[in-house]
């Protein structure tokens, strides 16, 4: 019987609970895991029943084209815990699985911890008085979280951020040059079309097709897409040579992604967790994001967002500039990435706002506080 079931159903999470997976390996030789997830948690050493990265999506209706499959993978989970039930599962992130998941550990009286819970300080109260009627524990990432959590009758954990954590190896601006083979002078722009195969095909062309009108204007130009883990790296490459010959260079994002945030002038991202990354880098951005725009109108209506990127989130304001839907273009793109490359001051300016944003997620040592709870919670057994 595995002492630790883990699920996590994106490339972020895959790689969070991958993290802590060899966190708790370190800290207690021997533990057996299983559960849902991704290439880097079974190279971590987890039984991987089921592997749903490749069918991530963003969005609503896209989640619910997806739902059937999932439906049948928890069917299936609620078979393999009739027969051994895990000591302790780990929920990572995948709220639209997970939060089901919880209510069927909650029925059966496994004992589970929420680690990068639904962001319920976007969302509202209601998913967070449900992770706290279901688990035992949430393992908090973001300041925001806390007294959300809390106020719905959670016991909360503050770990940090990992992000902190992962970006603590990257080279230094001239090192990852160096490595790259880019010379010091050269204008360089990071190109992150997002880890999902819709995001892929949301925003990669328009992002080729920038780079094309950002060489034009700034001659000498480097482009490089570090391709997340999740992705087939010579289909991606494949693709990008069709439609960008010879302008951009595709990396495996799992080694390079670091090199390449500390390398560029400017990323030119898609919403999501590596924009935390570049923050955390000092890499200046812009962030982008398309989906569907049905999808789009309901985030808006349910949400009352008026931001989309993580660091502007946090930080209450715009921060980095965001281009969304219709204005994620060719022409919008390359024209404010030169303005930002021409303009070192503002680049200067966002550089300590994002510094700011990198001090609110907390001290280095997440990963390994984050294990240290999931050990305290197992030792506990299942009472609270």
């Amino acid at each position: 019987m595995p002492a630790i079931w883990l699920s996590a159903g994106e490339a972020s999470g895959d790689r969070h609970a991958a993290a802590l997976v060899q966190a708790l390996q370190k800290l207690r030789p021997g533990l057996r895991f299983a559960g849902l997830g991704g290439p880097l948690m079974r190279k971590a050493g987890v039984e991987i029943i089921y592997d749903p990265t490749p069918i991530s999506t963003v969005g609503f209706l896209e989640s619910l084209r997806a739902s059937p499959l999932l439906r049948r993978v928890l069917q299936r989970l609620g078979a393999l815990l009739e027969q051994a039930p895990p000591a302790l599962a780990v929920l990572v992130d995948f709220p639209g699985f997970n939060l089901r998941l919880a209510e069927m550990l909650h029925e059966r009286q496994v004992p589970a911890v929420y680690y990068f819970p639904p962001t319920a300080w976007l969302w509202g109260a209601g998913r967070a008085q449900q992770v706290a009627r279901t688990t035992l524990a949430v393992l908090s990432v973001l300041p925001p979280e806390v007294p959300v959590y809390e106020q719905a009758g959670a016991r909360v954990i503050p770990v940090g951020h990992p992000v902190v954590d992962y970006v603590s190896s990257a080279p230094g601006r001239e090192e990852a040059r160096a490595r790259l083979g880019i010379p010091p002078d050269a204008p360089c722009f990071a190109l992150l079309p997002g880890s999902r195969r819709q995001e892929i095909d949301e925003l990669l062309s328009p992002l080729l097709q920038a780079a094309a009108l950002i060489r034009e204007r700034l001659p000498g130009s480097h482009f490089l897409l570090p391709a997340a883990p999740s992705l087939d790296h010579e289909d991606l490459a494949g693709r990008v040579r069709r439609e960008s010959p010879a302008l951009v260079r595709v990396l495996p994002g799992e080694e390079w992604v670091y090199t390449v945030l500390r390398a560029s002038d400017l990323a030119l991202a898609a919403s999501g967790t590596v924009t935390l990354e570049a923050a955390c880098l000092g890499t200046p951005m812009i962030v982008i994001y398309r989906t569907s725009f049905s999808t789009y109108l309901i985030g808006r209506r349910w949400l009352h967002l008026r931001l989309i990127a993580l660091p502007n989130l946090l930080a209450g304001r715009e921060i980095v500039p965001e281009l969304l839907q219709n204005q994620v273009t060719a022409e919008n793109i390359a024209g404010l990435a030169t303005e930002l490359y021409l303009d070192p001051e503002r680049r200067r300016r966002m550089q300590s706002e994002l510094a700011a944003v990198r001090a609110g997620l907390g001290a280095p040592g997440a990963v390994e506080r984050a294990a240290r709870a999931v050990l305290s919670v197992l030792d506990a057994g299942p009472g609270r």
